[in-house]
């Protein structure tokens, strides 16, 4: 079972909590699943794997071939050609993918420029924000998810609904940290 080197290579980096949620919470949001998560985590092909009960199967590795979004970014495979994003690009291929306008009936997603300025909008319009407490919540877990498969180094199975691992007690110990006396929470 490979793993993935790099800054990922220390287990103080919990397989890419340092900066893995900024891409993972697009993949959620893509996904609809901003409430939910994957219902299994572990490798597929040698890559970081996770699966949600849709079918769809979201992998920890960039898309062979693909520039933007390789060192962190999404891309979007789909039956039509593939679609990627990262922090500052959005290609598509072919790329009139992006040509075509939405249609009434297409979704049309929430647009923010600046999380700080939809964080004082939504003040002022009590509107949710555009990465709320739940939807950050669920796209940092994926990859706690990830990095504890990778320390157990086999697939497990996730109750998103319950935030636990089924039938796996050496993995919910992984899900907190034991706390020090006399701090409790």
């Amino acid at each position: 079972m490979p793993y993935p080197g790099g800054e990922h290579a220390h287990l103080l980096a919990a397989g890419g909590i340092n900066w893995g949620q900024h891409h993972y919470d697009i993949v959620q949001w893509a996904l609809d699943a901003d409430r939910t998560g994957p219902v299994q985590v572990g490798f597929e092909d040698g890559k970081l794997a996770w699966r949600y009960a849709s079918g769809v199967v979201v992998y920890g590795a960039p898309y062979p071939g693909e520039s933007v979004g390789g060192s962190g970014g999404a891309t979007f495979v789909g039956t039509e050609g593939r679609i990627a994003v990262d922090r500052e690009n959005l290609v598509s291929h072919p790329a009139s993918i992006l040509e075509r306008p939405l249609g009434v009936r297409d979704t049309h997603l929430y647009y923010s420029t600046s999380h700080s300025g939809n964080f004082l909008e939504c003040v002022r319009t009590r509107a949710r924000t555009l990465c709320d407490v739940e939807t950050a919540h669920r796209a940092i877990s994926i990859v706690l998810l990830g990095d504890i498969a990778m320390r157990l180094r086999r697939t497990l199975k996730w109750n998103p609904g319950t935030e636990q691992f089924i039938g796996d007690d050496e993995a919910n110990r992984l899900l907190s940290v034991a706390k020090r006396p006399p701090w409790r929470i």
